[in-house]
């Protein structure tokens, strides 16, 4: 089992462009899934007011769903996740139930507070964008040195959604 850490570095140190990678969101979330001993801070006005333990909610919440359903006592539902190991189609599935929480959450017209953080505080809005006609560069010709040569071009843009970003100084950083 790869720790969160770990993992993050290796993705980080192998990457120089910020691009999209489905097989690293899933070995993320797999290692979140997996890392008893991954924490993260979460911080308030105040500064650090708890810490974050992905896997130990995520056990949690499963062993609520295997007492339940299985009419089994709390603690022995927990004594079953205690060591199991998330398998990666489970972190394919918990990648996706993510995703597409934050696509419904975000037509609800309300922002999403994603949690205060060491050195963040963002939150995310859906954002409206109206139909129009939008300017772009338009390649018109190449010069002798083979250098592209832009001229304004203009084209039609119906509307669409896209997403704002609010990401002030986080309040316990200017402290």
């Amino acid at each position: 089992m790869e720790s969160v850490v770990e993992l993050l570095k290796s993705i980080a140190s192998e990457n120089d462009t910020c691009t999209a990678s489905k097989k690293d969101e899933v070995r993320v979330m797999r290692a979140m899934m997996n890392d008893t001993k991954y924490k993260v801070g979460v911080y308030g006005n105040e500064g650090k007011k708890d810490e974050f333990n992905p896997s130990t909610v995520m056990r949690e919440v499963c062993a609520s769903v295997i007492s339940g359903a299985a009419k089994i006592p709390a603690n022995e539902a927990n004594a079953l996740l205690k060591d199991y190991e998330f398998k990666r189609a489970d972190a394919e599935r918990m990648v996706e139930f993510s995703k597409e929480y934050v696509n419904t959450y975000l037509h609800t017209g309300r922002k999403l507070p994603l949690g205060g953080r060491k050195a963040s505080n963002i939150s995310l809005a859906l954002k409206d964008v109206p139909a129009g006609e939008r300017t772009y560069p338009k390649v018109v010709d190449i010069d002798k040195d083979g250098n592209k040569i832009y001229a304004p071009g203009k084209t039609y843009v119906p509307a669409y959604e896209s997403v704002r970003v609010f990401a002030p100084a986080p309040v316990w950083k200017k402290k």
